[in-house]
This record gives structure tokens, C-alpha cells and sequence, in this order.
């Protein structure tokens, strides 16, 4: 992943790019995301994808699903979102990129609803492997028997968890 140009946002445009995230997340989110006073550097890559800095820590993916919060931060604990627990033979899978299936899920937050972007965590560790979106609200996810619940969003290895590694 390569950067086609980068530079810094002003105040009132952070203000308004925490408005947009904010019909996504919550205000907990936004203030884990944005500290009270912070410097934003958008950087756009030649592969068409826009990351957001925030006082130079990469932190969120803006993909066609959304804006997605970097799988350090997830690791580092220093953001919450809703959790979905697999078991560890999906973990292999999961980190590889693969959409999560209905039988490897032991656990599902119950405030889950269709299109949240959350976290997918292993069953022993409850250690991040993944961001996803999910294709079904809670109730429907516990309903089904099989067949794909989660999209799988970003993951240890992909190229955003790669640029991140290099940002630094």
C-alpha cells in the first residue's frame, strides 16, 4: 500500500468527520477515537483507500463499509466495540481473511444489530482477530444453525494491519 498524498485536516473538518462517524459509533467511541485536543492527517493510498491519523497513530480505515478502527487499537485495548467469540478452530480461518460462520461462534454480544462493525475475539485469550460487520442482528445470529453471519472486514496481516506496522 502505497501513499498517493497526505495532509492535515483543520479543526472544523474534524468536527464534521466526527459527526459522520458519529452516525456510526457512539460518543464513547468518538472520544477513544478523538482526544480533547488532537491533529488529524488524512492519507490517501494509490490502492483508493483514506486512513485517518490521529496525533500521528493510525486509527481508523475508511472502507466502503464504513469507517473501521485499526486492529492495534483493538489489541492495545484502547477502543470498545461489540464482540463476537469463536471458537479456536475458526481462528485460522478468521485471521486469513474468511467471513465468520454460524458454527464456529460461541459467544454474541446481544446489543449486536445488522451492520455493526465489531470484534471478533478467540474463545481462550478473548485477544482480537479481526473487525467484521455484521450481515444479522443478535437474535437472528443466535436463530441460524450455519451459513455466514459476519463479514470480515479487516485483519492481522491484510494490507491496512501492514501500512500500520510501516506507519509507525
Amino acid at each position: 500500500m502505497n501513499i498517493r498524498n497526505r495532509h492535515f485536516i483543520k479543526h472544523t473538518e474534524i468536527k464534521k468527520l466526527k459527526e459522520v462517524i458519529l452516525k456510526q459509533y457512539d460518543e464513547k467511541f468518538i472520544n477513544q477515537i478523538f482526544p480533547g485536543k488532537c491533529t488529524v492527517e488524512v492519507i490517501n493510498t494509490e490502492a483508493g483507500d483514506t486512513l485517518y491519523a490521529v496525533n500521528n497513530e493510525l486509527k481508523l480505515w475508511k472502507s466502503k463499509e464504513g469507517y473501521i478502527p485499526v486492529l492495534t487499537l483493538l489489541l492495545d485495548k484502547k477502543v470498545d466495540l461489540k464482540t463476537i467469540v469463536v471458537d479456536k478452530g475458526a481462528i485460522r480461518f478468521v485471521t486469513n481473511g474468511a467471513d465468520i460462520m454460524r458454527p464456529g461462534i460461541t459467544e454474541i454480544d446481544a446489543s449486536i444489530k445488522k451492520g455493526d462493525i465489531m470484534q471478533i475475539v478467540d474463545e481462550n485469550h478473548k485477544r482480537p482477530l479481526a473487525v467484521g460487520k455484521a450481515l444479522f442482528n443478535a437474535k437472528e445470529m443466535e436463530a441460524k444453525t450455519s451459513g455466514k453471519v459476519v463479514k470480515n472486514l479487516h485483519t492481522i496481516q491484510d494490507s491496512v494491519w501492514n501500512f500500520e506496522k510501516n506507519f509507525k
